[in-house]
């Protein structure tokens, strides 16, 4: 039995119309007609008779739409359970990420996720925005989640995260009693900024860019490669950063202050990535579909 007969017939009987029918599928009126017509000659009875403008079920015909119904859902069914034993249940997953989301935002993901799907074997790559963007191109990763944006045709993906840029200085600077600040009144500061490449230094730059504040007129006191490093140095009094607000949940026992911008452009998005390509292993898009779910959760 072709179970695209069953289909069609289900949707006949629920438009009580062939040509609705066939535009929902994308086939002409005949072919309808023609399917219909195979399943009354498989049982040898009248399926359909018209009421008017309408097409309604006989009595066989009423018959046959309630089995068919129940014979579509458990097909339905059996390909769900299956799709879940399958390779979405088990295989590999190849993940990298930009220092924000990959210390301070996928480690509580991911053992969310390990945790329904124990099965799957992931490992991530922590590295600037740049070089996840490149492995991501080539392929050596499957999903790659980012502070910045890079045009690049073997790469496609979507805004996930709203992230906001802070203010962090050492808990005895002159600026720490303040609960929000300009931009303009940190020109004199010390800074460090992260190194090149990194998602966060370039939001950085086009802030100030923006608000038309040149890196050449900032002191740029140290570069560090990495989140932890910029706040172990403003920890000890280096310096001033400008970091995401991921990086500071967990800053109340560090001797050091984070501050609000007064900017209200003082915010940028964590992207989600993948290569361009038509068909992906059922780990990915399951892991895809999980990341969305989070992105419409928090967007609700």
């Amino acid at each position: 039995m072709n179970l695209n007969l069953f289909k069609t017939y289900i949707r006949v009987v629920e438009t009580q119309n062939l040509s609705r029918t066939a535009d929902e599928f994308g086939i002409s009126q005949p072919a309808v007609t023609k399917q219909i017509q195979s399943l009354e000659d498989i049982f040898g009875v009248l399926l359909l008779e018209r009421s008017g403008r309408k097409l309604k079920p006989t009595e066989a015909g009423e018959a046959l739409y309630q089995c068919a119904r129940e014979v579509y859902k458990a097909v339905e069914k059996t390909e769900r359970t299956m799709e879940e034993v399958s390779e979405s249940r088990k295989g590999s997953l190849y993940l990298g990420a930009s220092t924000i989301p990959g210390q301070y935002i996928l480690p509580y993901l991911i053992k969310i996720y390990k945790d329904k799907y124990s099965s799957i074997s992931i490992s991530m790559d922590i590295a600037d925005t740049e070089k996840i963007f490149n492995k991501v191109a080539e392929r050596e990763l499957d999903i790659g989640i980012v502070g910045g944006w890079i045009n690049n045709r073997k790469v496609e993906g979507y805004k996930w995260l709203e992230d906001e840029l802070v203010v962090i200085v050492p808990e005895n600077h002159k600026l720490a009693s303040n609960q929000e600040l300009k931009l303009s009144s940190l020109l004199n500061e010390r800074w460090i900024f992260r190194e090149k490449g990194s998602g966060t230094r370039r939001a950085v730059e086009e802030l100030l860019m923006a608000h038309e504040i040149k890196r050449d007129d900032l002191n740029i006191y140290m570069e560090a490669g990495s989140t932890e490093a910029v706040l172990a140095m403003v920890e000890s009094g280096m310096g001033i950063s400008i970091v995401s607000r991921w990086a500071i949940k967990r800053i109340e026992h560090r001797k050091m202050k984070a501050l609000k911008l007064d900017e209200t452009d003082a915010k940028r998005f964590l992207y989600v990535i993948y290569p361009r390509q038509k068909i992906r292993r059922k780990t990915v898009n399951n892991f895809l579909e999980y990341l969305k779910s989070l992105e419409e959760a928090n967007n609700s």
